[in-house]
């Protein structure tokens, strides 16, 4: 049963979807990327579909397909990740991967995982998980029974990790999961090397099993670092690992992710995927390999951003600069789809400037307060925006005129 909360949450979903579907409006609101798709996917996957081989349009193992598993096998060692590490060389490499029907998958399968217990009479039902946050962590916790427990990112601090308050938060009797998204959704920001030997430092302190979703890993601006935090120390053995089609190769409607890590975190989500979708799609998998195994050629030993990185990196520093003649400040993203804008000064709150925006300018954006937690004591704040900068370039800069022209409304 949804609360009063979660209604309206799902209330302010609702009217910036519509805000956003109106004609004529700009929508960079919704974080799906309209340039930009693999053509090494497609172009994979449409062999498979239209060839001859009869099981590339049948059920893939549950697991994944071979090639897929390979080919992420081969991805994650070409970008400095060797798969075998999870396990020290006791079983194969293929038992620590799954590929699922989109990661969101994955992380409900691992979230179910962690809050089951092993049998011992432990009843870990804590989630630790950074806001502003990707909605689905609160909505997969609440669905499999399990307790929230969030660590602010403060704006004024550029939405850094508090590996201090993430410590304070996490208890080795209580904390199921501990969940870490770099590049950040909704944020964001990259995780450095200072807060990654933090986090591994805490995990380690107290058996912590951590989830790292590294869905946005190409997505790195200004020629910055991204490392995984199972290379950080010991963290292959307590880390899983999330990856996704929809955003390394901007195909958000195949539905196609998958979950890295130690046997024994990875054979659960197996098990639920089994149950929910049973396999990813077939031919698109085959795309997805195909894919894979282009960047896998061409990596260096890390990962290294792509040239979609490069456009987006681009729109924010567009629609930044918009933003800034109008008035208003916004937080320089270090890689991630969006762009947080701070719109306090105008007097509006986020939601309320979200519909000037679209009801004056004609864009569309996403207040922040859905990406917190409700507060009974009332600290949620409601002066930040996010706009998604996932968009052809003359979408953004029609977005871009259209803000300078409607100043005096948006941004009195």
């Amino acid at each position: 049963m949804a609360t009063r909360d979660d209604a309206s949450a799902t209330s302010v979903w609702e009217e910036i979807t519509a805000m956003a579907s109106e004609d004529g409006v700009v929508d960079l609101g919704q974080g799906w990327p309209d340039f930009g798709a693999s053509i090494a996917a497609r172009e994979g996957a449409a062999r498979a579909m239209l060839g001859d081989g009869v099981r590339a349009n049948q059920y893939a193992p549950v697991r994944g397909d071979a090639r897929m598993v390979a080919a992420l096998i081969r991805y994650y060692a070409a970008t400095g990740f060797d798969v075998g590490r999870c396990e020290r060389g006791t079983v194969a490499r293929e038992e620590c991967v799954v590929v699922t029907a989109s990661a969101t998958e994955a992380i409900y399968g691992a979230f179910q995982a962690a809050t089951r217990g092993g049998g011992d009479g432990t009843s870990r039902r804590e989630i630790v998980f950074v806001e502003p946050f990707f909605p689905w962590y609160k909505a997969i916790a609440d669905d499999v029974g399990a307790v929230s427990v969030v660590v602010r990112a403060r704006a004024e601090d550029g939405f850094r990790v508090d590996v201090d308050a993430v410590r304070a938060a996490c208890s080795r009797d209580r904390t199921a999961l501990l969940v870490m998204c770099s590049p950040h959704n909704p944020t964001g920001h990259v995780m450095t090397q200072d807060e990654l030997l933090g986090i591994a430092a805490l995990a380690e302190d107290l058996d912590l099993t951590v989830l790292s979703d590294e869905v946005y890993e190409r997505s790195v601006f200004g020629g910055r670092a991204f490392t995984r935090l199972a290379t950080v120390g010991d963290m292959s053995a307590r880390t899983v690992t999330i990856g996704s089609a929809s955003k390394l190769l901007n195909l958000t409607g195949w539905r196609v992710g998958w979950a890295v890590g130690p046997k024994r975190l990875v054979d659960p989500i197996k098990s639920a995927h089994s149950l929910m979708s049973y396999t990813a799609p077939n031919p698109l998998q085959i795309g997805v390999a195909e894919a894979l195994e282009e960047i896998s050629r061409s990596a260096d030993g890390a990962v290294s951003s792509d040239e979609n990185a490069a456009v987006m990196f681009e729109n924010a520093n567009a629609l930044e600069r918009a933003l800034s003649d109008v008035g208003l400040s916004c937080f320089s993203p270090p890689g991630g789809y969006f762009l947080v804008c701070d719109v306090g000064k105008t007097g509006f709150s986020d939601m309320e400037f979200c519909r000037e925006l679209a009801a004056r300018a004609k864009v569309c954006a996403v207040p922040m307060s859905v990406f917190f937690l409700p507060s009974p004591t009332g600290d949620v704040p409601r002066h930040l925006v996010r706009f998604a900068i996932c968009k052809v370039p003359s979408t953004v800069l029609e977005a871009c005129a259209r803000i300078r022209e409607h100043a005096p409304y948006v941004a009195p």
